[in-house]
């Protein structure tokens, strides 16, 4: 499960590296700030430090509602916010019962979910490029 769970924020991470260079300043500083929460997600959830993982889930969840997140959602983006938000709430729940496995499967459905955006995010440009 660790490692599955490694692999899908590498693969993040390198999505986000990847289109960095097509981002505004605004847009990568917030996507930044998004890596380091869910990075340290990840070190909660390995250490089964509780506090932390509600901590960073919050963190999370404040900028799903923050003025910055909202300029950047489309018609189009909205499908996969609305997944990241759900994940953030199983995993907020998960980790209100101490439920490591649920809030594994929790974490993995949010990084899931940037993964499928920022997916989207690159084809989109690339369809656009001239």
């Amino acid at each position: 499960m660790t490692t599955r769970i490694a692999a899908l924020c590498v693969a993040a991470v390198m999505l986000v590296a990847g289109c960095a260079d097509a981002q505004t300043a605004r847009t990568g500083r917030l996507m930044r700030q998004k890596l380091m929460h869910a990075q340290r997600l990840l070190g909660a959830l390995t250490t089964s430090d509780y506090t932390l993982l509600q901590r960073e889930t919050l963190a999370l969840t404040r900028m799903t509602r923050s003025p910055a997140w909202n300029e950047l959602m489309t018609a189009e983006l909205r499908p996969y916010t609305g997944g990241f938000t759900k994940a953030l709430a199983d995993l907020a729940a998960a980790s209100d019962r101490r439920d490591a496995d649920a809030a594994a499967a929790s974490y993995n459905a949010m990084v899931a979910s940037c993964i499928a955006c920022h997916k989207h995010v690159m084809s989109s440009r690339i369809a656009r490029a001239p």
